[in-house]
C-alpha cells in the first residue's frame, strides 16, 4: 500500500503537469489505490479534429470529395475553397494503443518475450468510416489494468536490470549508488527512453523524491527494489502513456500552426513506422537537432521502412483498415461450415499479413498488385479451403492462385470471411466494405424498423435474389442501392471465402453495375471489380487518405486536405508505390506541423 501511494504521488504530480491540447480538457483521477491516470473528456483523447469538414453536399451516400467536404447525392462537394499549402490539422492527445504498448516495453527492456495481458481494449472508431483503432477515455477499470500492468512490470524488470542498468551490480556504496541514479535518469538512461524525451529538472527533482521515499522507512527498498519503484511510476504516468512528448524547448509557431519539435517528429515517426519507440539513431538524431529539417526525416523515413519492425506496421494498417484483426470475434456456425475454426481463422490473417508484406518488400510495393495479385502464403487449412492439392511437405509454402477464382486482397478468405455472414454470404456487409473503406464513401443512417431477409430455403433462390427483393422495400433503398451492387460481385464466395458456382442449387450470378470515378461499369465479378479499383483514381486517392487517417489516428479535415494532395500526387507519380506513399505521409506538412488547440496556450 505505502509503494502504491508514492507512485500514485509521482503520476498526479506528472499528470498535473501534462499538457491537454485539442481537446475540452481532461482531469486527473487516481487509479483505484494505486497510480494516476489522465482519464479527460473525450475531447483530450479524439480532439476536436474528429470533427468532419463541413461539405457542399449532405452526407447521404457520399463519398469524400476532392478537398475534403462530403459529397451527398447530387451535392457539390468540399468547401470550394482551394487548399492551403501552409495548413496543418490538429494532433489529438492519444493513448498507447495495446500494440503499441507492448512493442514499447519490449524494446524498452530488451525482452520479446514482455507483453503484460489484460490491457484495455482500443476503440475501432466508426466515424465517417473511420476504420482504423484509437484510444478512448480512461475508465476506473482500465485505470486499474494499467496500473496492474505497470506493477507487474517494475517486477519483471528488475529480473533483468543488468542489461538496462549495468551499474546496479556495483553499487556497494552511496556514492555508487548516487552515480547509477544519474545514469539512471541521464540522457542516455532509461528514464528518459521511457518518457521518449529528455527528462526537464522538475522531472528529475520528482524522480529523485521517489526514490528517497523508497530507501526510507517505511518502505527500505534496496537500491534495485527503489530503482523498481520508480519503473513502476513511470509505467502508469501519463508521460509514457501518452503520445505528448514534448522538447526541452519551447513550441516553434510558424504562422497559425505550430512546428512539432525534433523529440515529437522523432516518436511520430517511430510509432507510425514501427509502433514502437524511437530506436537510438533516431534520438541522436532528435538529440542533434537534425529532425527540423525535411531531408533528414525523409532519410530518416527510407532508413526505417527498410527494418524488419516495419513490416508490423504495413500487416497492421491492412488488418485494420479491412477488420481482419477481427475474425476470431466472428463466429461460424458450425453445422454450415463445419471446417471453420480458430485455427482456420488465425491462418486467414496470417495470410492477408504475408501477401500484403510480401508485396510490399520483396515486391512491386504497388497498390494495383495489392488488389490483383495471385501469389500467396498458405498452409495446409488455407489449401485446402482454396482447393489447392500440391502443397507438399513444406508449409505454409508460397502458392499462385487460381486466377479464374481470385484476384488480390479482396478475393483472399481473410476478407470474404469478416464481411461474411455466420451462415452464407453478406452482400450487403461486404459492399458496405468495399463503399466504406476503398471508396471513403458515407452510408446514411440506417431505418429504425428494417424487415430482416428472408431466410434461404429451396423455393427463396440465391442470396443475391432474396437480397434483390428486400432492395425494394422503401425502407430499404436509401443505403442497399448504393452498398449491395459492390456487394453482389462477391457472391462467387460463400460466408467463409470458398469459390463457389452455385448457391442453394442455382447459378451464382456475380454480374454488377456500378459507378466508379463518374462513370458506369459493369463487371462480371469480385476479380472484375479488383481490377476497376486498382485502376480507380477515387479508390487510390480512398487509399492515400485512409493512410492519413492510419497516420495522424484521427479522421482527416480540410486542413489537412493540401498534405493528402500532395501524397495523392507522389502516389500517383511513383506508379502507385506503397512505401513512397508512407514517405508521403510522413514528409508531409500535417505530419510534421500542427494547429494549436482552442485553449492552448504557447509561449
Amino acid at each position: 500500500m505505502a509503494i502504491l501511494s508514492a507512485v500514485a504521488t509521482i503520476g498526479c504530480n506528472q499528470a498535473r503537469s501534462l499538457p491537454t491540447h485539442g481537446g475540452s480538457g481532461g482531469t486527473t483521477s487516481p487509479a483505484g489505490s494505486g497510480g494516476a491516470i489522465t482519464s479527460g473528456g473525450a475531447g483530450v483523447i479524439r480532439g476536436s479534429g474528429g470533427a468532419p469538414a463541413p461539405g457542399g453536399g449532405g452526407i447521404e451516400g457520399g463519398r469524400t470529395g476532392a478537398t475534403g467536404g462530403i459529397v451527398g447525392i447530387g451535392g457539390s462537394g468540399g468547401t470550394g475553397a482551394a487548399p492551403n499549402a501552409s495548413d496543418a490539422g490538429l494532433r489529438p492527445l492519444r493513448l498507447l494503443t495495446r500494440r503499441e504498448y507492448v512493442n514499447t516495453l519490449r524494446d524498452l527492456f530488451a525482452d520479446p518475450s514482455l507483453g503484460p495481458d489484460p490491457l484495455p481494449a482500443d476503440v475501432q472508431d466508426s466515424t465517417l468510416g473511420f476504420a482504423f483503432h484509437t484510444t478512448g477515455i480512461v475508465a476506473a477499470t482500465d485505470a486499474s489494468l494499467y496500473r496492474d500492468a505497470a506493477e507487474t512490470m517494475g517486477k519483471t524488470a528488475l529480473g533483468s536490470v543488468d542489461t538496462w542498468l549495468p551499474c546496479a551490480a556495483t553499487t556497494t556504496s552511496v556514492d555508487l549508488e548516487t552515480t547509477c541514479l544519474a545514469e539512471f535518469l541521464g540522457p542516455v538512461g532509461l528514464a528518459q527512453r521511457i518518457f521518449r524525451r529528455p527528462l526537464s529538472a522538475a522531472d528529475v527533482e520528482r524522480l529523485t523524491s521517489l526514490y528517497m521515499t523508497g530507501r526510507a522507512p517505511p518502505l527500505s527498498l534496496d537500491f534495485t527494489g527503489a530503482i523498481g519503484l520508480i519503473v513502476e511510476a513511470t509505467l502508469q504516468s501519463p508521460e509514457f502513456l501518452y503520445h505528448w512528448e514534448l522538447d526541452p524547448v519551447p513550441a516553434l509557431r510558424e504562422g497559425a500552426v505550430v512546428k512539432l519539435g525534433n523529440y515529437e517528429i522523432a516518436n511520430r515517426l517511430s510509432y507510425l513506422l514501427w509502433g514502437t519507440m524511437p530506436d537510438a539513431t533516431l534520438f541522436a538524431a532528435a538529440a542533434a537537432g537534425e529532425l527540423a529539417d525535411l531531408a533528414s526525416v525523409e532519410s530518416q523515413v527510407r532508413r526505417m521502412l527498410k527494418d524488419e519492425k516495419a513490416k508490423g506496421t504495413i500487416s497492421d494498417f491492412f488488418t485494420d483498415w479491412l477488420d481482419i484483426d477481427q475474425l476470431p470475434d466472428r463466429p461460424k456456425d458450425s453445422i454450415v461450415y463445419p471446417t471453420y475454426s480458430g485455427a482456420l481463422a488465425a491462418a486467414m490473417a496470417t495470410e492477408v499479413q504475408g501477401f500484403v508484406n510480401q508485396i510490399v518488400f520483396a515486391g512491386t510495393g504497388r497498390f494495383d498488385d495489392i488488389l490483383t495479385g495471385t501469389t500467396s502464403i498458405v498452409g495446409p487449412d488455407l489449401a485446402a479451403l482454396y482447393g489447392i492439392t500440391n502443397l507438399g511437405a513444406n508449409a505454409p509454402a508460397t502458392v499462385s492462385l487460381n486466377p479464374a477464382e481470385r484476384s488480390g486482397l479482396l478475393t483472399l478468405a481473410g476478407f470474404l470471411s469478416i464481411t461474411g455472414a455466420a451462415m452464407g454470404s453478406d452482400p450487403p456487409r461486404r459492399g458496405k466494405a468495399v463503399y466504406e473503406r476503398l471508396l471513403c464513401g458515407v452510408i446514411p443512417p440506417a431505418p429504425l424498423v428494417m424487415p430482416p431477409v428472408e431466410p434461404p430455403n429451396p423455393t427463396t433462390g440465391t442470396t443475391r435474389r432474396r437480397f434483390e427483393r428486400q432492395d425494394t422495400m422503401a425502407c430499404a433503398t436509401a443505403c442497399h442501392s448504393i452498398i449491395d451492387p459492390w456487394g453482389f460481385a462477391f457472391e462467387n464466395y460463400d460466408g467463409i471465402g470458398a469459390y463457389r458456382n452455385t448457391d442453394n442449387g442455382m447459378a451464382v450470378d456475380a454480374q454488377v453495375t456500378v459507378t466508379l470515378d463518374g462513370q458506369q461499369k459493369m463487371l462480371t465479378d469480385a476479380r472484375g471489380l479488383a481490377t476497376a479499383l486498382a485502376q480507380s483514381d477515387e479508390a487510390r486517392t480512398c487509399f492515400v487518405k485512409q493512410w492519413f487517417r492510419y497516420g495522424l489516428g484521427r479522421v482527416d479535415t480540410a486542413r489537412d486536405q493540401a498534405s493528402i494532395d500532395a501524397a495523392v500526387t507522389a502516389f500517383k507519380s511513383s506508379m502507385r508505390d506503397i512505401r513512397e506513399l508512407v514517405v508521403a505521409l510522413a514528409t508531409s506538412r500535417t505530419f510534421r506541423y500542427r494547429t494549436p488547440g482552442t485553449a492552448e496556450v504557447l509561449p
